[in-house]
C-alpha cells in the first residue's frame, strides 16, 4: 500500500468535513478551518481514500499523523493500516497525534496494545466544551460576574454600539481592526505558534468566500472594536469558535461579543468548542473562568 500526501487547498473544505461527519467527533481538529488556520505551525499534508481521510504533521516535526476520520467500526482496520505503513514503508515507529477518546478505547481492545505504545494525556490541547445556552443567557450564581461585565458594557456604550452579523464584504475592517488588535497584545507563547496562527488567520481573511463560517462583530460609534469568526457541526449540533478578538481598553466587549456571537449565528448549537489553550496561563485562566461542562480530551500515541 502506498500513501500520497497532498497539501490542503483552499477548495478542500468540503471533502475533509464529509469525513469529520463519519461518526461523531468534537476535537476542534475536525473542521477544516481549524487545519488550514495551523496548517503551516504543523507543515500539514493529508491523505484520503474511501475509507478514511488523515493529517500528517510534515517533516519539519517528524512526519507523523494525527488521528484518521472514520466510522467508528472501521477503526481498527485504518489503524492497523497506518501502522504497517509507518512500520513497514517509511521504517518508523509510529507516534499519532491528537487522538480522541472513542479512537483511544477502540485500540486498547487491541490484544498487547498498552505494551506496544506509550498513551500520553496532552493537557495543552484539550478542547474547552461548554453548554451553548448556559453562554447565551449567563444566567446563575457562577456566571454572575460575566453577567455584570456584559451589563455593565451595555450601560456605559448605551447608545454608541452595535452588534452586526458580518460577512465576506467586511473582511477588510476586520483585518484592519485585527492588526491593531496585534499590536496591543501581550501573552505568553509557549509553542511559539503566533505567527503560524497569524499567518492562517491572514490566509482566511484573504480567501473568505471558500470557508463556510459564520462571523459577527461590535461596532462602537461606528468603528468595529470586536469580531468572532466560527463554524457549525450539525451532526453534533456544536459551534466551533475559532477566533473572538475585542479592544481589551473596552471593559465588558469580550463578554459582551462572546455572548451575543452564539445568539446571533449560533442559535440551535447545544454545546460549543472554544478550542484549546496552548498551555498559555493567561488563556487558561480565561476560559477556565467560562465554566466549561467538560473538556475534550486528546491523547498522543507512541510506538515504543
Amino acid at each position: 500500500m502506498d500513501m500520497e500526501f497532498k497539501k490542503f487547498t483552499i477548495t478542500d473544505g468540503n471533502k475533509f468535513q464529509s469525513y469529520a461527519n463519519l461518526r461523531p467527533v468534537y476535537l476542534s481538529e475536525r473542521q477544516f478551518v481549524n487545519q488550514y488556520i495551523w496548517q503551516d505551525y504543523y507543515d500539514t499534508y493529508y491523505y484520503c481514500n474511501d475509507t478514511f481521510l488523515m493529517c500528517v504533521i510534515g517533516e519539519k516535526k517528524g512526519f507523523y499523523p494525527m488521528m484518521p476520520l472514520c466510522k467508528e467500526e472501521e477503526i481498527l482496520k485504518v489503524f492497523s493500516l497506518v501502522k504497517g505503513y509507518w512500520n513497514n514503508v517509511l521504517k518508523k515507529p509510529l507516534k499519532m497525534y491528537l487522538v480522541d477518546q472513542t479512537f483511544l478505547t477502540a485500540l486498547k481492545t487491541i490484544p498487547g496494545f498498552e505494551e506496544e505504545f506509550d498513551i500520553v494525556d496532552d493537557r495543552d490541547s484539550y478542547d474547552y466544551v461548554y453548554d451553548a445556552e448556559k453562554l447565551r443567557k449567563l444566567s446563575g450564581k457562577i456566571y454572575h460576574k460575566k453577567k455584570n461585565h456584559v451589563n455593565s458594557f451595555i450601560k456605559n456604550y448605551e447608545g454608541h454600539y452595535e452588534y452586526k452579523v458580518l460577512d465576506c464584504s467586511n473582511i477588510k475592517e476586520i483585518e484592519d481592526f485585527h492588526d491593531k488588535w496585534l499590536e496591543n497584545r501581550d501573552y505568553e507563547d509557549k509553542h511559539n505558534s503566533i505567527r503560524s496562527e497569524e499567518n492562517g488567520i491572514h490566509n482566511i481573511f484573504r480567501n473568505c468566500g471558500f470557508f463556510d463560517t459564520k462571523m459577527g462583530g461590535v461596532y462602537i460609534d461606528g468603528k468595529l472594536e470586536a469580531y468572532s469568526i466560527g463554524t457549525y457541526a450539525p451532526d453534533i449540533q456544536c459551534a466551533f469558535i475559532h477566533i473572538e478578538k475585542a479592544n481589551i481598553n473596552i471593559p465588558g466587549l469580550y463578554n459582551y461579543i462572546n455572548q451575543q456571537f452564539l445568539i446571533h449565528s449560533f442559535p440551535d448549537a447545544v454545546i460549543v468548542n472554544r478550542e484549546d489553550d496552548l498551555g498559555q496561563e493567561g488563556l487558561r485562566k480565561s476560559k477556565l473562568s467560562y465554566k466549561p461542562s467538560r473538556f475534550e480530551t486528546k491523547y498522543h500515541i507512541y510506538q515504543r
